[in-house]
């Protein structure tokens, strides 16, 4: 994933940015290969010196800081512990995100998966560089909690813990065997909710045990269900549906609030992303019917996730009126925001400049057409 920074707010909304890797190595050199992830004092100090480069070329936009603090995100293997855990093999880039080679399938495996103990969890490699990670970030900087809520909480990325993005059953199948484990839903879906169930087994105990091994207290779970969007809602019913439930159940057990996240158009799942509930807050992308979702998830949050390919090929008449479209959309939900998860080298060159003012134009003036009418209905 990106480097995110925190969101802006133009009247009822706000707009959060992720710098793509490939942009801060093209711009200022940043090397994200295995020191980047393996090395957290490393990794602190050139956040630091990137938040700072950031903030002398993206201030404009509210993005870095002139006076960088240690920040950071316990993640030796980016967002693919769960795939590792699972002896998928992890390799590094310089201009991109940690990603793991596709195992080959064996859907006979898949039944005989053994069972995930504390014991055995414990032992692995992983966890181990995990929290030793934790043990040197929290010995090195003592006084990290003070700067918690300058960083603000990021579904894809806990700051200043141990717990890793965890995603989801289908997120985790698909890196650790490719896109044929799909083939599944239709050639073999026992074998599939059997790898199903071992998957959400981990990630139970992974909610359970890296908070208390951080001395934390839980406040959200999410689930990260991108690769949804390829499959029908009839198998999601069939496959998935009852291992996301089991995430959205334990986090109404310890009092979490629970976050669906899908980065594409999830106007197809919503229905069964409703049955789900208590589901909090929404992360959807920006095709998705947000007034069908203000209906299904009454008083949740939501944030719409603007395609970087849709802003470097739409004209501006076209961008101001879907903004206005989709904000106007959104009105009735708890809270509406937007992120742009990964500007690249292209949207760096200009255009995001000119879609952040067109942003907080388009913002300012919902948010006052929606104070009138407030005023009118009184």
């Amino acid at each position: 994933m990106p480097l995110f920074y925190p969101h802006r707010r133009f009247g009822r909304f706000g707009l959060g940015m992720g710098l793509a890797s490939a942009l801060l190595h093209e711009r200022f050199g940043v090397d994200f290969g295995e020191r980047f992830h393996t090395d957290i004092v490393f990794r602190v100090e050139s956040l630091m010196e990137i938040d700072r480069l950031v903030w002398e070329s993206f201030r404009e936009l509210g993005l870095g800081y002139e006076k960088p603090f240690p920040r950071a995100t316990i993640e030796p293997f980016g967002h693919r512990f769960i795939p590792v855990m699972y002896g998928s093999p992890c390799a590094y880039a310089s201009a991109e995100e940690p990603a793991v080679r596709p195992r080959a399938l064996n859907p006979g495996e898949l039944a005989s998966l053994p069972v995930w103990t504390a014991e055995r969890f414990e032992a692995t490699d992983a966890v181990r560089q995990i929290t030793s990670q934790a043990k040197t970030l929290r010995e090195r900087y003592p006084d990290l909690s003070e700067y918690a809520g300058r960083m603000e909480y990021n579904p894809h990325s806990q700051p200043l813990s141990s717990l890793q993005n965890l995603g989801s059953v289908i997120n985790s199948a698909v890196s650790i065997f490719g896109e044929n484990v799909l083939l599944l839903y239709e050639d073999d879906p026992s074998a599939l909710r059997s790898f199903y169930r071992n998957l959400t087994d981990l990630m139970l105990l992974c909610l359970d045990w890296f908070p208390r091994c951080d001395g934390r207290r839980l406040t959200h779970v999410f689930v990260g269900d991108c690769t949804v969007a390829m499959i029908s809602p009839r198998q999601y019913e069939a496959c998935n549906l009852s291992f996301d439930g089991k995430l959205s159940r334990y986090a109404a057990s310890i009092g979490a609030r629970f976050l669906v996240h899908q980065d594409s158009g999830a106007t197809a799942h919503l229905r069964n992303y409703a049955r789900l509930a208590p589901v909090h807050a929404l992360d959807f992308g920006q095709d998705t019917d947000f007034t069908e979702a203000s209906r299904l998830f009454p008083g949740a949050s939501a944030n719409c996730i603007i395609f970087p390919s849709w802003i470097s090929s739409t004209p501006v008449e076209e961008i101001t009126a879907e903004l206005a479209r989709i904000m106007r959309a959104g009105l009735s939900l708890r809270s509406f925001t937007f992120s742009i998860f990964e500007v690249d080298p292209a949207l760096a060159a200009g255009k995001i400049f000119e879609f952040f003012d067109i942003f907080r134009r388009c913002a300012e003036s919902v948010s006052q057409e929606e104070t009138v009418e407030l005023r009118s209905n009184e």
